[in-house]
């Protein structure tokens, strides 16, 4: 869900205190300034978020991430390590990390920490891992705090409870938030995107229109990168034509079929415009082959 990043980056920073409160448990949290790693030397994900916060009379750092599935590049604990070790070094004060899962089945395994070694040498280090799907929404809708509310959906609802039933009652607290109509906008375009993660995303268009989503400054955004995507995918759904037509015809002998899915998994448009030139200057099939297996 790359092309929802952005959403959630702002729900991020427009309510990091709601969110420190959740990964403290506490309320007597402050956020006192967002730092901007990604202007720095600290290598982010998409969904980094980092802030300078007072704790108990202690200023530290927050580092959130906010994770639909489960890593699958690095080891969870490996990455929020490695990006905490960097920020004490550079700020010198304590870190402390979140990882927040949005996907009912995200999360399970991740440890919450990596250790090694023993009390003379080694390495102990821990985080907070919250699975929304563990957390009990009537308690977070009683208390309605603004930028969870898209999240609620996620959280188990009350015993006995309709799903349909609890997820209209999450949409009706978001519709009657205080806040502005383009905040709103924006809090109901990230509850139907992230609320399909559980819900059938149907059932959204009967309770939100697509005039409540239109308000948020992301809505046209996200239309116009559909839109970029579904082009890109049709031009390289036409090189990848392309290709197997210049091969059937410049090698009709040949078995051609078995490229198409060595093709589909090529993402680049220009490795499959030299592919193309290949397909047609290749003096045999073999020597197209052997490029595309280079």
């Amino acid at each position: 869900m790359a092309q929802y990043d952005e959403i959630i980056k702002h729900l991020l920073d427009r309510f990091a205190e709601e969110f420190a409160r959740l990964a403290f448990k506490t309320a007597d949290v402050e956020v006192i300034a967002k730092l901007d790693t990604e202007q720095q030397t600290i290598k982010v994900h998409r969904n980094d978020m980092t802030f300078r916060v007072r704790l108990q009379n202690e200023e530290a750092i927050l580092h959130v991430e906010a994770q639909t599935y489960d890593s699958t590049d690095k080891p969870m604990p490996f990455r929020v390590l490695a990006y905490a070790s960097t920020l004490m070094l550079r700020y010198e004060i304590p870190v402390y990390s979140m990882v927040l899962y949005l996907a009912p089945n995200s999360g399970r395994k991740d440890p919450g920490g990596y250790h090694f070694g023993n009390d003379t040498y080694g390495l102990h280090h821990k985080y907070q891992v919250i699975r929304l799907a563990d957390l009990e929404g009537e308690t977070f809708l009683e208390i309605a705090p603004v930028g969870l509310l898209p999240f609620i959906p996620l959280m188990k609802p009350p015993t006995g409870t309709d799903p349909e039933v609890w997820l209209r009652r999450c949409i009706e607290r978001t519709q009657a938030a205080p806040v502005d109509n383009q905040t709103r906008g924006t809090l109901f375009l990230a509850l139907s995107t992230f609320g399909s993660l559980v819900y059938n995303p149907n059932v959204f268009q009967k309770y939100i229109s697509e005039a409540m989503m239109q308000e948020s400054p992301f809505y046209q955004l996200i239309i116009q990168r559909g839109i970029e995507r579904g082009i890109e995918q049709g031009a390289r759904e036409v090189s990848i034509e392309n290709i197997l037509s210049a091969l059937t015809i410049r090698f009709p002998h040949s078995d051609i079929e078995p490229v198409r899915p060595a093709l589909e998994t090529i993402l680049s448009r220009d490795r499959l415009d030299d592919l193309h030139r290949v397909a047609i200057q290749a003096p045999n099939f073999e020597a197209f082959l052997q490029m595309l297996n280079a």
